[in-house]
């Protein structure tokens, strides 16, 4: 994902929002923000820019438990990080910069 901090702020709030209103609770943009901070990460270090929502919430996961975000009963899971990508494709779709995934 190539855009500017301040889009990125923005996507996280935007995003953050979404899927508050669309799973009926409450998700901090900085869980958003973390998230696309990771997936940059993730798709560079694996050569794969195109990672399905599926596998990314795989490998996003452990880098979220080693944050200390809780991933117990009632803590993020995996369904949650997909949603959050999800959103995130419509946001950048938004803001002109759509990204090809591949389909899970």
């Amino acid at each position: 994902m190539a855009f500017d901090k301040k889009l990125a702020e923005e996507g996280a709030d935007w995003i953050a929002e979404m899927v508050s209103e669309d799973l009926g609770g409450f998700i901090p943009a900085e869980l958003v923000d973390l998230v696309m901070e990771f997936e940059v990460r993730i798709r560079k270090e694996r050569t794969d820019p195109e990672m399905d929502h599926q596998a990314m919430a795989d490998a996003l996961m452990p880098l979220i438990e080693q944050e200390g975000v809780p991933t117990q009963t009632g803590g993020v899971t995996r369904d949650l990080l997909v949603e959050i990508l999800h959103w995130e494709d419509e946001f950048l779709s938004m803001a002109g910069q759509p990204r090809s995934v591949r389909a899970s």
